[in-house]
């Protein structure tokens, strides 16, 4: 990626490989007469030509002309227009266009070099993958799996691991990093089936489609469109374009068009709108219908490898990927990005060089082309999408009005500008949402009962193991045999969609969330096709209905954990009090958090405290609901032994008292305990998402107010203790907003305590470190505190090395397991460590 700087005499811009005076801090993108029409322009004094040539530049809402702020558009939104302030050097301006020609004379050598790069990058890497495994194989003089090898060292080292040939013909494995420098020559031992370059209507699709044109022959890659049903009309009519043009010059490169079974707005009815939350649409309209197509005659999914557009200029997320992506989002792909690191400017330049066609929602002003609305879009694009491309736009749009009205939305327009929609958290307020899930019990006895669910229990079982059954009346018996163990499970049916799944002795933790997540699946599944391209054998089949080859079955469970809760519809739809139960009060806290200095004053003097204290009335209810959450008093006020300890022990061990006090929070505190499974480390929120997103959780057991109230105390906790900045759960960012961090300084007794609270509410006593970082776990240090896997290992080997040892923790080799005694709970932890 090369730096930016304004090219003035020529209203162009000047590529530079070193930074120079005058460089741009973002890359500006081309601005076209259309965006200044849209906008009014013309209507401002303006005059510039209806010309194929762009007219000026922007970097984000500035506009610029030779190199010169002329005017800022500040203020859209779906309903209202951009409020444009013309500068000094922008009153009644004559535009002239950019002389393109001569800004790509001036640019020819970077860009001659940056698109032979890429043409470079996208040859190798086809060699490299379409003489896979041959290669290797015929020069070894062994039969070794040098790629399992090669996983197997870099889950060693922690590096990347690179498959390379030495001098004696023989193969190596050593790290990439390390072949580079030495300019060795990468092989891969991944043999693919398919290459394909993937298509959206985007630029940055175009200019990759277009280098694989120059870099592979056109008989060995394909093309493959999603159409999501949400696509704008000029991207649709571009893949049209775009076919027309490459069969001209390479009549057999294939081009394919992949659609889901239904419509979107079917989808929208059935899972309700797309969230920034539950991005369902991505999975379901694009994902799964373009891997779908990606299979062989035997139903398997074909090994391939995917040239895309993606950049790391396009967020905080890309910028940290890697140029070449296994497993991403589907196992069975590789993902290559050829243009990784270009920016904005370098794309349009390479489009304008070679005269190709540029998608008309950019020449609108559209800095990307997506779909006609996005929880991940802006209210800028929702300006444009609704101003010139209304009618396609409408349906959804209604839809949105629609489920706002049934909920009683106040400030229905501010809600639909600002747009609030997208914060939906769950399926509590959608009418469709009948289907419910209650877990009764998980350990030793799982039990769930399913109200109007989709499918039998029956239809997913088999992924989970091999069973049989027999039937009497309304009641199934049967047997599930999963890694050699055989459980006994029964079906209890008041009718076909209302049934209770038991199996009456679970002893594995592990076997828990696999059960969870089947009876999740049986009862939201809508044939949606977003796990059937998970299964690595063929064996599942989801559309028209659901069906298993027991037979290919390897019973991998990968579509199962490849989606929160199994099921892209069940994670969109199912509320937080399927998991939890009951949800306990929030409004027993007021407006007050837990205050450091009310600790301090409490625990300094127990028994006169309720007496004589510096807290107002209502300060001092609040306060009592805290303690009794953190299990300092009991239900009379009374002092418990945990109290007792934290009490003669807070002047010495402060911050340990803290790490118990939100263990025992997140353990006892409604409030807590959705904060710490709704919001993800490393996460950056405001009190309005907060409100909003607390709403779709508590909305139907209290008001607006008392929801607002409650997040309001939980901003508390961490502006008024060390909870927040000391813990980092709710780290102050400017002015409004926080960031939940993770806690790796937590206390080696911490983890401990957190383990023994886990063991008595879940009843086990073998655990293991993967399970707290699975997403259907709900309590542990991972979810507390937000430690990494190595922090949690490190605390782990500690604790097992300790004299008084408490545990016993396994986890060499591969291992990752924990077994706690049997003779101390968690108070007994603080006993003995301390």
């Amino acid at each position: 990626m090369y730096k930016v700087t304004w090219d003035k005499d020529v209203n162009g811009v000047r590529l530079h490989s070193r930074i120079v005076e005058g460089v741009l801090g973002t890359s500006p993108r081309p601005v076209f007469y259309e965006e200044l029409d849209l906008l009014g322009l013309d209507k401002l004094g303006w005059k510039y030509p209806h010309c194929e040539e762009p007219l000026l530049w922007a970097i984000n809402k500035q506009y610029y002309y030779k190199g010169e702020l002329v005017f800022e558009a500040k203020g859209a939104n779906i309903y209202d227009a951009a409020t444009i302030i013309l500068q000094p050097a922008g009153e009644q301006l004559v535009l002239e266009p950019i002389d393109v020609d001569i800004m790509l004379e001036r640019n020819k050598d970077k860009m001659f070099l940056l698109e032979s790069e890429a043409i470079e990058f996208i040859h190798e890497t086809y060699e490299q993958y379409a003489r896979a495994r041959k290669t290797v194989q015929a020069a070894s003089a062994n039969t070794l799996d040098f790629e399992a090898l090669a996983q197997k060292a870099e889950k060693k080292t922690k590096k990347k691991m690179a498959i390379v040939k030495e001098d004696c013909d023989s193969f190596d494995i050593m790290p990439l990093e390390e072949a580079n420098n030495a300019g060795k020559r990468v092989y891969q031992t991944t043999k693919i089936d398919k290459f394909i370059a993937s298509f959206s209507g985007g630029k940055d699709s175009q200019v990759v489609l277009d280098l694989c044109t120059r870099a592979i022959p056109s008989t060995d890659f394909e093309v493959i469109y999603s159409d999501t049903g949400y696509e704008l009309p000029p991207s649709l009519e571009l893949y049209d374009k775009i076919q027309k043009q490459y069969k001209e010059k390479f009549p057999d490169l294939k081009f394919s068009l992949a659609r889901n079974h239904d419509s979107v707005l079917n989808y929208w009815d059935k899972i309700g709108t797309p969230s920034d939350k539950h991005r369902w649409c991505c999975a379901i309209m694009k994902t799964a219908p373009l891997y779908r197509t990606m299979k062989g005659q035997d139903n398997k999914q074909l090994k391939v490898l995917a040239f895309e557009g993606v950049r790391a200029e396009e967020s905080q997320m890309r910028s940290n990927y890697d140029r070449i992506g296994r497993g991403v989002k589907h196992s069975t792909v590789i993902n290559a990005r050829p243009i990784l690191r270009w920016n904005t400017t370098e794309i349009f330049l390479y489009l304008f060089k070679y005269g190709h066609y540029i998608n008309e929602a950019y020449r609108l002003g559209k800095p990307r082309v997506g779909c006609v609305i996005c929880p991940f879009s802006s209210p800028w694009d929702d300006m444009i999408v609704n101003r010139t491309y209304h009618s396609k736009l409408s349906p959804f749009l209604d839809r949105i009005i629609d489920m706002a009205k049934q909920r009683r939305i106040p400030n229905l327009d501010e809600y639909i500008k600002e747009r609030k929609w997208k914060l939906r958290a769950s399926g509590r307020n959608l009418e469709t949402t009948r289907t419910k899930v209650m877990f009764k019990s998980l350990t030793p006895k799982f039990s769930a009962k399913v109200i109007g669910g989709h499918k039998q229990i029956i239809d997913w079982l088999p992924v989970l193991g091999v069973f049989n059954t027999k039937e009497k009346g309304k009641k199934i018996n049967g047997e599930l045999k999963i890694k050699d163990k055989v459980y006994k499970f029964d079906i209890e049916y008041t009718d076909k969609e209302n049934y209770t799944f038991t199996v009456p002795n679970v002893t594995d933790p592990q076997l828990i969330p696999l059960l969870k997540r089947v009876v999740y699946k049986s009862a939201y599944c809508i044939n949606c096709e977003g796990c059937e391209v998970e299964c690595p054998t063929g064996a599942l089949s989801v559309y028209p209905s659901v069906n298993i080859n027991k037979d290919k079955c390897v019973h991998c469970h990968k579509c199962l954990m490849f989606h929160d809760n199994g099921c892209i519809v069940a994670n969109s739809l199912i509320t937080n009090m399927e998991d939890k139960g009951k949800i306990g009060s929030i409004s027993k806290y007021g407006t007050f958090g837990i205050h450091e200095e009310w600790v301090e004053e409490f625990l300094s003097d127990p028994e006169s405290f309720w007496t004589c204290n510096s807290l107002g009335n209502k300060q001092v209810d609040s306060f009592k609901a805290w303690l009794k959450d953190a299990e300092f008093i009991d239900s009379k006020c009374k002092l418990t032994g945990l109290g007792t300890f934290c009490s003669e022990n807070y002047i010495d061990q402060s911050n340990l008292i803290w790490e118990i006090i939100w263990v025992n929070l997140v353990h006892n505190n409604a409030l807590i305990d959705w904060y710490v499974n709704g919001i993800k480390v490393n996460q950056t929120f405001a009190k309005p998402l907060l409100d909003e997103l607390a709403m779709e959780a508590f909305g139907a057991s209290f008001s607006r107010s008392s929801v607002v109230y409650s997040m309001g105390a939980l901003l508390q906790v961490f502006k008024y203790s060390p909870i927040g900045e000391d813990m980092g759960q709710g780290v102050v960012q400017g002015k409004n907003n926080y960031l939940r961090m993770a806690h790796d300084s937590v206390s080696d007794v911490a983890i401990a305590y957190s383990l023994y609270k886990y063991s008595k509410a879940n009843g086990v006593k073998t655990l293991r470190v993967s399970d707290f970082y699975n997403e259907t776990c709900r309590k542990g240090p991972f979810k507390e505190f937000g430690i990494g896997k190595e922090v949690f290992f490190k605390k782990l080997r500690n604790l097992n090395s300790a004299k008084d040892r408490l545990l016993i923790a396994e986890l060499n080799m591969g291992l990752d397991s924990i077994t706690l005694r049997d003779d101390i709970d968690c108070f007994d932890v603080l006993k003995h460590l301390m």
